[in-house]
């Protein structure tokens, strides 16, 4: 038995005795009939360069960047 506390970009997912489908919680106790994982939720950036033509037929490249991320206010999404 143990009292887990989450980092600010992270959440338990507390499964097991007690615990019908799975909780999701910043803190709290875990008891040995239970298990515990810890899942980061930060931004993940990607990073990749597109190939275009423009009307003139002159080719060029343009830096993309996309952040991907759970939405941490609608704790269904984070299920």
């Amino acid at each position: 038995m143990g009292y887990k506390v989450a980092r600010a970009s992270e959440y338990l997912a507390i499964t097991g005795g007690g615990i019908q489908d799975i909780k999701l919680a910043k803190k709290s106790w875990v008891f040995p009939w239970q298990s515990c994982t810890v899942f980061d939720v930060s931004p993940v950036n990607y990073t990749f360069e597109v190939q275009a033509m423009s009307s003139e037929k002159l080719p060029f490249v343009i830096p993309a960047v996309f952040t991907i991320g759970p939405r941490v206010d609608d704790p269904h999404a984070l299920l």
